[in-house]
């Protein structure tokens, strides 16, 4: 049994279509197969590979180097970024004095 059999039907189309997927994961006989997120290599997928999703420990560390490089980054606030810091100049608060 995969994922595509447990979800309603349509829907695992969908997450791929969503996700901007090429290729889908291929399953057969309850055995995955994913492409590596660095290299592209197709993979199996199993707690039997210590460096999965990656085919290899070079690929591994070559994504943890990017994201240390910031070469790789997640969209957020910047982290200097004091979202109250407009408060202060608000004339309704009492003034402080030194």
């Amino acid at each position: 049994m995969s994922l595509k059999d447990l979800l309603p039907e349509g829907t695992y189309d969908e997450i791929i279509k969503e996700a901007h997927l090429k290729q889908s994961p291929q399953v057969s006989s309850n055995v995955i197969y994913v492409n590596c997120p660095n290299c592209g290599k197709k993979i199996v997928y199993s707690s039997k590979n210590p460096y999965r999703p990656f085919c290899s420990e070079r690929c591994k560390l070559l994504d943890l180097g990017a994201w240390a490089n910031e070469e790789r980054t997640i969209a957020g606030n910047a982290v200097n970024e004091d979202q109250d810091a407009d408060l202060l100049n608000d004339p309704k608060l009492p003034k402080r004095f030194s």
